[in-house]
């Protein structure tokens, strides 16, 4: 047996040998342990050894020797080892058959293979620290009694060389955790503060003297708090109190400090209660951050977010409150409206000709005049009325709390009266027109998207009637939904081409060779049939519809021109203008562009424009219209004597012939002054060098006197009504190359 290895007095020199080993190796606990193992084994001759030390609610081997060897280093629950029953009873403990004993753990047994073990709680004063297994592997000299007893005895020593190390290595592991967090204390660069019971500081490492700009002299011994802007004070020494007291562990939070410099910062604080010894004084240990460039992001961050929400609410230009934030309020009147049983007004306002400054002057001029605008209404405005810019030149007005929907007649008067004073951009003195549409809740809607709509029926009646201003009329419904349909099947017809053109011959009248035509527009409308001029182009003009319709239009007829004159028939083709073609200064481009894709000269092509559309804007009229001349292109007045144009205006502009309107030509056999205008114009193209064209001509006897008086061309149901393309051909091929009285005859 393992015990019968040595006698009594053997073991007790063994014993004293072990302790003699264990003093020699001084405070090497690792030295200590592996002689601790092995000595054990060697005492009891026994096959393997193993120490362990406790370290919570785990068992870690620390030491092992002959069979046990392969388990070094293990850590492993006390709970699920023998351990726990001999620290439990506080003796060594004989297991005199491993195998079957309910208390071994049977996989560490697999591993380790004894038979029989004694395990030996090993003492630092009255607390276990560890534990000692001696295990033999031998079926038939197993571990004893005298073996344990033998052991107990060993425990004495082995308890006292271990303690004594593992206190010394616990002390030395102290001191190193004390140099590490001196390491840390003096290179962090978080400012790190210990305070006492009280919150005064005793000790400061460099990054807090750095950042608060104080030496560690001014520091210690002042209260932290007294470094902390003056709200903020009270929280931190109460939130100090409370963990000095135990009842919170630590705190954080975020606090304004001052600089010895007089100025501030914002620090991130996170304080926590320093582990003592029972009886030593509570102290505080504070690390302090500098946040103050984190809290500047997000002051910028909540600025843009607050700058956003405005921009998102606001229009740019003029600052008003856009079309989002003008229905929330219309929303909030009506609901305040509903309560008091009140009304309120829904006004839009659109600048008339707004877009003739924007391309006379250009779009500074018009952002400055919208501005204007926009600070002219508000001045006239009550401190309860919103003003606001909905896109464009169309701004919109919230009158709340009125008695009757004349109430807001005072305000639009006001309004009316603000924008009479001319504004001046550029150092010109412009004058501000505008169309003003009114609806009244509950009368007209009970929300804030059907007032809007109802005051922007209104607002284009005022506009088609010239008023002052106009209040929703339910009669006139109908023709806006109208208008809105309108311009939505003419923007499809345009893409579809449904549009036509007809053609009326323009013939020489001392000739008869027709040599021109006039380009008609019609609409193929699907459901309505053939729709004319008449009912489309205002709408057209008012919708800005206009410019692409006129491309739409030359496009068609140099389309036509290109084919007549590949089947041999040669014709220049006349299209008519409006004001927005005039004031567009891209426009002479556009009909270059147009002519070089169809392969046409500028010969064949002749633009008319009225009196009236010149007069809009003349400097910027006539600037388009020497860059068309440019171009080779002929120009014609249509309806000449209807406008108000000067003659020495005229003589300005590059046109090549006037057209005398019909009503003055028709009216030439019955109205004297008709025919005394007709002889004029006549004459002041002669006299100008322009060709004369007379209009509505429908009597052989109108022929005869125009060619007399020596007028040049003649158009009108005489010679043929509008055709379209393909009649106007076989016209042409039919009809002989005579004077009209020969056909007349």
């Amino acid at each position: 047996m393992p015990g019968t290895h040595f006698d009594s007095e053997q073991r007790l020199s063994l014993i004293l040998e072990t302790q003699q080993a264990i003093a020699a190796a001084g405070d090497d606990l690792e030295s200590v342990m592996q002689i601790v193992a092995e000595r054990s084994m060697a005492i009891l001759g026994a096959d393997g050894s193993m120490v362990n030390l406790v370290e919570g609610d785990m068992l870690h081997t620390r030491a092992a020797g002959g069979s046990a060897a392969e388990v070094s280093n293990v850590r492993r629950p006390i709970a699920k080892s023998i351990a726990r029953y001999a620290i439990k009873s506080g003796e060594p403990l004989l297991v005199e058959d491993t195998r079957t004993d309910h208390r071994i753990n049977q996989e560490m047994r697999g591993k380790v293979g004894d038979t029989s073990l004694i395990c030996v709680p090993l003492f630092s004063g009255s607390d276990v620290i560890g534990t000692l297994n001696v295990m033999s592997n031998s079926e038939t000299e197993r571990l004893n009694e005298e073996d344990r007893q033998t052991l107990e005895m060993l425990s004495v020593v082995l308890s006292a060389g271990v303690s004594r190390v593992a206190e010394f290595d616990a002390r030395r592991a102290q001191a190193e955790a004390i140099s590490r967090f001196r390491t840390l204390f003096e290179g962090a660069s978080l400012g790190i503060l210990r305070l006492d019971g009280d919150g005064v500081a005793v000790e400061v490492n460099p990054a807090l003297e750095q950042m608060l700009g104080a030496s560690a002299e001014e520091l210690i011994g002042s209260r932290f708090s007294a470094h902390l802007i003056a709200e903020h004070r009270q929280t931190v020494d109460e939130l100090l109190a409370e963990t000095v007291a135990g009842k919170r562990e630590s705190f954080v939070l975020e606090a304004r400090c001052t600089t010895r410099s007089g100025g501030s910062l914002w620090t991130h604080v996170r304080a926590v209660a320093e582990q003592h010894e029972d009886g030593a004084p509570m102290r505080v240990v504070a690390m302090i951050e500098n946040i103050t460039e984190r809290k500047r992001a997000e002051q910028e961050l909540i600025r843009q977010s607050q700058l956003n929400e405005h921009q998102a609410l606001h229009d740019p230009l003029t600052g008003l409150p856009n079309r989002l934030l003008f229905g929330e309020r219309i929303g909030h009147a009506i609901r305040h409206a509903e309560r008091n049983n009140s009304k309120l007004a829904v006004v839009l306002m659109d600048l008339d000709r707004f877009k003739e400054v924007n391309d006379s002057l250009g779009h500074s001029a018009g952002d400055h005049l919208l501005t204007k605008v926009g600070e002219r209404m508000r001045d006239a405005v009550r401190a309860s009325d919103t003003v606001a810019r909905l896109g464009g030149d169309e701004f919109g007005l919230l009158l709340p709390e009125l008695s009757d929907g004349d109430g807001a007649v005072p305000v639009i008067t006001r309004i009316r009266a603000a924008l009479e004073r001319p504004v001046y951009v550029h150092s010109l003195p412009l004058a501000v027109e505008a169309s003003i549409g009114i609806a009244i809740y509950p009368d007209h809607g009970t929300d804030a998207q059907s007032l809007i709509q109802k005051a922007d029926v209104a607002m284009y009646d005022s506009k088609r009637d010239n008023a002052s201003h106009t209040f929703y009329d339910e009669g006139s419904h109908e023709y806006d939904v109208t208008r809105l349909t309108l311009v939505a099947e003419l923007r499809r017809a345009i893409a579809s081409r449904e549009l036509i053109l007809h053609y009326q011959p323009k013939a020489a009248l001392e000739s008869g060779a027709v040599r021109s035509v006039e380009a008609l527009l019609r609409w193929m409308h699907p459901e309505r049939g053939m729709v004319y001029p008449d009912s489309f182009i205002p709408t057209a003009q008012e919708t800005g519809l206009i410019g692409p319709l006129t491309l739409y239009v030359i496009e068609e007829a140099l389309r036509q021109g290109r084919q007549w004159r590949d089947s041999g028939i040669d014709l220049s083709i006349s299209v008519n203008l409006s004001t927005r073609n005039l004031l567009d200064r891209d426009f002479p481009n556009q009909v270059a562009a147009l002519l070089k894709r169809w392969g046409m000269g500028p010969e064949w092509l002749e633009l008319e424009v009225t009196e009236s559309s010149m007069l809009a804007n003349p400097t910027r009229a006539k600037a388009v219209l020497n860059e068309l001349s440019e171009l080779g292109l002929r120009l014609s007045i249509d309806d000449f004597g209807t406008g108000y144009s000067s003659l020495s205006y005229l003589r300005q502009l590059p046109v090549d012939e006037i057209k005398i309107d019909r009503s003055f030509v028709m009216g030439m056999g019955e109205q004297t002054g008709d025919a005394v205008i007709v002889r004029s114009t006549v004459d002041l193209g002669r006299n100008l060098g322009l060709e004369v064209v007379a209009e509505g001509v429908e009597t052989l006897d109108l022929w005869n006197t125009l060619r007399e008086l020596g007028c040049n061309t003649a158009q009108g149901y005489f010679l043929s009504k509008p055709v379209s393309a393909d009649e106007l051909s076989s016209w042409l091929k039919a009809r002989p190359a005579a004077l009209p009285e020969a056909e007349a005859a």
